[in-house]
């Protein structure tokens, strides 16, 4: 007699595995406890700066009656599927935990991440049920590494790079890639230019070439963000001297000889502001337009070269020229001075040639005539100058329409017609020099001072003023302000006309 049995499998407990090209069928584990997390009101979905801590809770507890929790077991974090045993804790006698985790430093800032929990030490061969986790995003903030730059006290010439060496790095020390770094000139607190550049794919920071602006110094300011990915930063390098022409005071010996040495010294300052001294900058020499010799300006200014004079006599020039990386002519005047023949050798001794003790005696005689006629063609010639850079102008009309603006409000207005109508008449009227369409007020103040011969301490002043009330400040200006350009005009209407600029409003 045969028995038939009959066997009940309870398909719900079986699951498969995919993992291999045949399906083999895996027998569930019993579920032995519910991992959970309880607080994702104060975590998930949520942003959180790299190097902050954060406490992710939870408990591990029977989920099936009765309902209890599991106590004195390990449970890891897991940052985006991998385990960080290093921020753990220990479930308390209901089962309940709380991992204090510090956000990893190096977690990229422009994704989400994954945070959840596991059991370390459970029991073998039993399931924990655990389908909780929360997304977080996070940022940072960055910081300027400025490892080197130019000496701040060696003036830089407009126009020429000032050079730096540094990053932009993020919080973990590692370079910002093709970061948008904005820069600032500022002279005070006013903005001279601004403008923005790329890092590196390292975040190296570029050179930056020093604006085209009369000031003598100038602060640099950079700064960088990408909310909400990274946060606010700044750094400033302060006191930056500058300069945009030098003034050349050279001591001239005008008559030499042939293979001496010859002395030339000097001393460099801004032509915008005397007391600046160019200091530690080179300086080319030119005799007859070769180059002959370079020297370097001391921490005053001044320097000195020491050359010996070429074979040829008569007049020869001399010129000296500032060494730049912006590529600009920086020269002195062109000086002439007398190149006179070595004495001859007298190897028969028995005294010197009857010619040459005649050109002993008459020469200086005739150098000393030439020399009085010459301090009086200079002293005629000055006083001449002096004369002839007065110019008569009838201005009445202009001085009211500059008073009606004025009185109007439109400050600013006034003071383009102080320096249009009214300077620019005065310079067209006694040198007929007239500003072009390519000339900019800043290039018409260096061509007064160099062409026209105008006082650079009073030029300069005055149209640095015209220029930051027309471009920085538009519309800002005060009754004061209008005051003081009309103070700084007032000696350049002197020089001009012989009259005092005052105005009684």
């Amino acid at each position: 007699m045969t028995v038939n049995s009959l066997v009940f499998i309870n398909i719900n407990s079986i699951s498969y595995d995919d993992s291999f090209n045949n399906k083999n069928l895996k027998i569930a584990l019993p579920l032995w406890a519910t991992l959970s997390l309880t607080n994702p009101s104060e975590i998930n979905g949520s942003r959180f700066t790299l190097g902050s801590t954060i406490s992710v809770k939870g408990r591990l507890y029977n989920k099936i009656p009765p309902i209890e929790g599991k106590a004195g077991y390990i449970i890891d974090i897991e940052i985006n599927g991998i385990v960080d045993s290093s921020y753990s804790d220990i479930t308390d006698s209901n089962g309940y935990f709380q991992i204090d985790y510090t956000i990893d430093l190096f977690l990229d800032v422009y994704s989400s991440h994954e945070i959840t929990v596991s059991v370390r030490n459970p029991p073998p061969s039993v399931e924990v049920e655990n389908n909780d986790f929360y997304i977080i995003d996070v940022n940072t903030t960055s910081y300027f590494d400025i490892i080197s730059h130019d000496d701040i006290l060696t003036p830089k010439l407009t126009e020429e790079d000032f050079n730096l060496n540094g990053y932009l790095n993020y919080d973990n020390a590692n370079g910002i890639p093709s970061g948008s770094v904005n820069y600032y000139w500022l002279n005070g607190p006013s903005i001279i230019s601004q403008g923005s550049f790329f890092t590196d794919g390292s975040g190296l920071l570029t050179s930056l070439q020093i604006p085209n602006t009369f000031v003598s110094q100038l602060t640099l300011k950079l700064n960088y963000s990408n909310p909400p990915y990274v946060g606010y930063s700044e750094t400033s390098i302060p006191n930056i001297k500058i300069f945009s022409d030098v003034t050349w005071n050279l001591n001239i010996d005008y008559t030499t000889r042939e293979g001496d040495t010859y002395t030339l010294t000097g001393v460099l300052s801004s032509i915008t502001n005397p007391s600046l001294r160019i200091s530690n900058r080179d300086v080319e020499v030119y005799f007859n337009g070769t180059y002959i010799d370079t020297a370097t300006t001391a921490s005053d200014g001044r320097f000195t070269s020491n050359f010996l004079v070429p074979q040829g006599n008569g007049t020869a020039s001399l010129q000296v020229q500032l060494v730049n990386s912006a590529g600009k002519d920086i020269s002195s005047s062109i000086e002439y001075i007398l190149v006179e023949s070595a004495l001859p050798s007298n190897p028969g001794g028995g005294g010197l040639p009857p010619f040459l003790i005649f050109s002993l005696i008459f020469f200086p005689i005739l150098a000393g005539v030439v020399a009085g006629l010459a301090v009086y063609g200079i002293k005629f010639y000055k006083k001449q100058e002096k004369e002839s850079r007065v110019v008569n102008l009838p201005l009445e009309s202009r001085i009211k329409n500059l008073k009606i603006l004025k009185d109007s409000g439109r400050l600013e207005e006034s003071i383009s017609y102080l320096f249009n109508a009214i300077y620019m008449d005065l310079i067209n009227a006694k040198y007929n020099r007239i500003r072009k369409e390519n000339e900019t007020i800043r290039d018409f103040a260096i061509i007064s001072v160099k062409e026209l011969k105008l006082t650079p301490s009073s030029i300069y002043p005055f149209i640095q003023k015209v220029e930051e009330i027309i471009y920085a400040k538009p519309f800002k200006i005060t009754d004061k302000e209008f005051s003081n350009t009309c103070e700084l005009f007032s000696p350049i209407y002197f020089q001009l006309t012989g009259y005092n600029f005052v105005l009684k409003f």
